[in-house]
């Protein structure tokens, strides 16, 4: 039960906070505090503070200006104190987890009176590994390669003298203590080759064994996080975390109360985190090396783990599997017919995700196989991972060496062995199918691609069936208040609470939904971008800052080719500059009384903030239905017909309203703005799903000609 003291608190906060930055009271946020208090402050626990009741989940669909920041934090920090329970605040985007960290918090802690602590969680890829520092700059001196590279990559990466250099300033920082480890915190970019060899994953890492691990950045940033009382992350690591068992670099799911803002992106981020993959060439390279590398191993260790005794068995492992994988590209290669795609790459699918029975039979033969050297090479690293914790400080660096080599076979294999009993072993007829796939590149490349279509059980077992309480909040979540989709989407029953809130601005006074007259349909593509290239220099001809959102980069470069010259003097194109850069070149023009507009895409669409003049009108060009080809969403909709269910209705008109909300999002961002937002297809009038698309938007005056 939510005390009083607790309710003082929030209330006593929310109130200090208005009267301190002078803002009034909006009745959505101020609904979405009471929310997000009474379902995490209601949470039935047991006489061990653990959590014994199912509605622990509170999911808001908050519309633009509602101040999505300060409801939830304020709401839930105090809720989280009370309980001893951390608060976790994960974003899908840098641009908003630096946000909340450089200014929302600040900002809240300063004038509500709350008083709290919070800091920036990050991977283990984002901060120096003084070990692999070591290796590479001895390596350099010995004039050698870096032995463990060639299974931490897709080949050996060796040390020019750009990257030299570069480690030898970085360890001239640290020592003067000018830099702290952090990537982020370096003065310029660091190109992904010089960062890879001296940075570390949980697989390579070595923990407390590792003899630089009271210096260890990582580890003293994870002691920092594990301090405060609120935490900002973002939803990969959260995910990678869960499933590393929960508690490996964030607090573990029951001690903790999770916010994911921006959270319609929490289902396709756990689907990239459940997928895997395989390079068939490059494993053929690493398996070669496995054996001299071995042998180097023994050379250098002695007898561990049964070598040198058992370096036939390995050789004879590793061989087998090498002419195995030759096998593959034989009996796959003949699918590249049936491909589809460019020159540089062309994809095939398998429908419906099944495999025929001559690919799922060498496909078992060579999950046997790689089962065999896996568990080979898990003896191995047992060995020396015990080896290590019982070895004398002057045989640690040994160790130290060769333990992230193996670790990394080990679970390089393993991902291997993962794909391969995804291939080999058909999906429960019950079950959603895994959607996979072949990439096939240049030079006889093959990339075998396995994902789920469908991570609702996934994320119910490892997420919301552990965590103490979490709050789900995007300004796209529901379609017209239905939240059905989202719910199958992320396994979040409907025991808990569900809620669509509206923006405060008021849509019909301050801005206009066009749906001109157009005589051509976007699906005759070709004469659809000619009359956009028409329609598009009178559309913006009065307007300073503007936005035009493509659904392809095809359609993009189509009608880009038609616009008059003069008109393109305009423009900024996605693909041409940095998305940072044409933003603020964008904001620069029209400071300086230019006008300017944005050609972009998807990623344009949503996480872009354009207030009053630098963006007055948004032009979508074609309704952003999913892309047909895209193995997971055509593995689904097979699936979705296969049970009788209509997928372009299930999902494809959910998903569109969506992403036509996240547009039209891009137009009123304060409660000043003004301007139009065109949708260049007819289909919202002409078929009988755009009265669905039309209601799902935000109430805009309308003029549908």
């Amino acid at each position: 039960m939510l005390s009083d003291e607790v309710k003082t608190d929030i209330q006593t906060a929310y109130s200090a906070l208005l009267d301190a930055k002078g803002y009034k009271a909006r009745s959505c946020q101020k609904q979405m505090i009471a929310d997000i208090a009474n379902t995490l402050g209601n949470i039935e626990v047991d006489d061990n503070d653990d959590r014994i009741s199912d509605n622990n989940i509170c999911v808001i669909e908050a519309g633009t200006g509602t101040g999505k920041t300060i409801a939830y934090a304020i709401s839930a920090l105090p809720i989280a104190k009370s309980l001893g329970k951390r608060l976790v605040v994960s974003t899908a985007t840098i641009a908003l987890q630096e946000q909340i960290v450089l200014v929302d918090l600040p900002d809240l802690k300063k004038h509500s009176g709350l008083n709290f602590s919070f800091a920036l969680a990050k991977g283990r890829r984002r901060y120096l590994c003084l070990a692999r520092l070591d290796e590479v700059l001895q390596a350099a001196r010995d004039q050698s390669p870096n032995q463990s590279l060639a299974f931490l990559d897709e080949g050996m990466i060796v040390t020019d003298e750009a990257h030299q250099a570069l480690f030898e300033t970085m360890l001239v920082k640290l020592g003067r203590g000018d830099w702290d480890g952090d990537k982020d915190n370096w003065g310029e970019e660091i190109e992904y080759s010089a960062w890879s060899q001296v940075s570390t994953d949980h697989v390579q890492c070595t923990g407390r064994q590792c003899s630089h691990y009271e210096n260890c950045f990582f580890y003293k940033a994870r002691e920092q996080i594990h301090k405060v009382d609120c935490i900002v992350t973002n939803h990969d690591l959260v995910m990678s975390d869960i499933m590393m068992g929960g508690g490996a670099v964030l607090p573990a799911p029951e001690d903790t109360i999770y916010i994911f803002d921006e959270g319609h992106h929490l289902p396709d981020k756990a689907i990239n985190h459940f997928s895997t993959f395989l390079q068939v060439r490059s494993s053929q390279s690493w398996l070669e090396q496995v054996p001299a590398t071995l042998k180097q191993l023994s050379n250098e260790l002695g007898e561990i783990g049964g070598l040198p005794r058992s370096l036939p068995a390995f050789e004879s492992s590793a061989t087998d599997m090498v002419a195995l994988l030759e096998d593959v590209v034989h009996l796959f290669d003949p699918l590249r017919d049936e491909a589809e795609g460019n020159e540089i790459e062309v994809r095939y699918r398998f429908v419906e995700g099944k495999i025929e029975p001559a690919h799922r039979e060498l496909s078992s033969v060579l999950l046997n196989a790689t089962q065999r050297l896996e568990g080979q090479l898990n003896n191995l690293k047992s060995s020396l991972e015990e080896a290590l914790l019982e070895s004398e400080a002057s045989e640690q660096a040994l160790f130290e060496h060769w333990l992230p080599i193996v670790a990394s076979m080990f679970a390089r294999i393993e991902g291997n062995a993962k794909l391969w009993r995804d291939y080999a072993i058909a999906d429960p007829v019950s079950d959603p199918p895994k959607a996979r796939w072949i990439n096939f590149r240049e030079a006889d490349e093959l990339n075998l691609h396995s994902s789920p279509i469908d991570v609702h059980d996934s994320l119910h077992e490892l997420l919301w069936s552990r965590c103490f309480g979490a709050v789900i909040t995007s300004a796209t979540l529901a379609v017209g208040a239905d939240f059905s989709r989202f719910q199958h989407q992320s396994g979040v029953s409907d025991k808990n609470s569900f809620k669509a809130l509206l923006s405060p601005f008021r849509y019909q006074e301050k801005a206009i939904l066009r749906v001109p007259h157009m005589k051509v349909d976007p699906r005759e593509a070709d004469e659809h971008n000619d009359a956009v290239s028409l329609m598009l220099p009178d559309l913006l001809s009065n307007v300073p800052g503007s936005l035009v959102l493509f659904s392809s980069w095809r359609q993009m470069y189509r009608v880009t080719e038609a616009l008059p010259a003069l008109f393109l003097e305009r423009v900024l194109s996605q693909g041409d500059l940095s998305k940072s850069e044409i933003i603020s070149q964008h904001k620069g023009r029209i400071d300086s009384g230019e006008s300017s507009i944005i050609f972009g895409l998807a990623s344009f669409a949503e996480g872009i903030d354009l207030p009053g003049a630098y963006c007055e009108h948004v032009v979508i060009v074609k309704i952003p239905f999913s892309v047909p080809n895209d193995p997971v969403g055509a593995t689904l909709s097979e699936w979705i017909e296969a049970k009788g269910g209509n997928s372009f209705q299930e999902i494809m008109i959910p998903d569109a309203a969506l992403r036509l909300v996240q547009a039209c999002g891009r137009l009123l961002r304060t409660e000043t703005d003004t301007g139009v937002v065109s949708i260049l297809d007819r289909r919202l009038v002409t078929q009988r799903y755009g009265k669905i698309l039309l209601n799902a938007l935000q109430p805009f005056r309308r003029e549908i000609q």
